[in-house]
């Protein structure tokens, strides 16, 4: 009996010394679960998941940008809207977040990515109903949203129209898709 005590008594300390250590948090978890959370619509996740990513940084004093998960939801959700078709290109779909981006830095347009999409005139549909609450992004398009909340640019500055058509002065860059059609930067 005192053997078998001593067997079990070993085996359960060995076993405590190979369990895995406890699991540590990090930025990249954050937003893979925000990004989760966007693909399926979860906003209230998506919200927590960002919020301990930027607690996170702050922590560690990091120079990383500090993101919010509405903003990021809210213009993935629109490049899904205007440029989500599977078949064109990552770059295509930066191309349409980054004017977004372009209009809250112009002091011609509104200072917030929600005035700026919802601003009268400019982004057809985007009040309705299907827009509003049906529309969840694709990965591509909240990569691009995410990608450009950090940072990354493709375009000047100055660039803060898109239409499938040529419109007023200079032409910065065009797409053209068979099925989708002309979209003008």
């Amino acid at each position: 009996m005192k053997t078998l005590f001593a067997l079990l008594t070993a085996l359960i300390f060995s076993f405590s010394l190979s369990s895995p250590p406890p699991h540590v948090e990090t930025a990249e978890e954050h937003i893979s679960i925000a990004l989760r959370a966007a693909a399926c619509g979860d906003i209230e996740a998506g919200r927590a998941a960002i919020s301990c990513y930027n607690e996170l940084l702050d922590k560690e004093g990091s120079e990383e940008t500090r993101l919010d998960f509405d903003e990021l939801f809210l213009l993935a959700k629109l490049i899904e809207f205007v440029s989500g078709n599977e078949q064109l290109s990552d770059e295509w779909r930066m191309c349409t977040g980054e004017v977004v981006l372009n209009r809250v830095a112009s002091p011609e347009f509104p200072d917030s990515i929600e005035e700026v999409i919802y601003q009268e005139g400019q982004y057809a549909g985007v009040g309705s109903d299907y827009f509003r609450y049906s529309l969840t992004p694709s990965d591509k398009c909240i990569d691009a949203a995410l990608r450009l909340l950090q940072g990354e640019r493709l375009m000047e500055a100055h660039v803060v129209f898109q239409a499938s058509s040529v419109q007023g002065g200079e032409l910065y860059r065009s797409f053209y898709d068979p099925d989708v059609g002309n979209a003008f930067f």
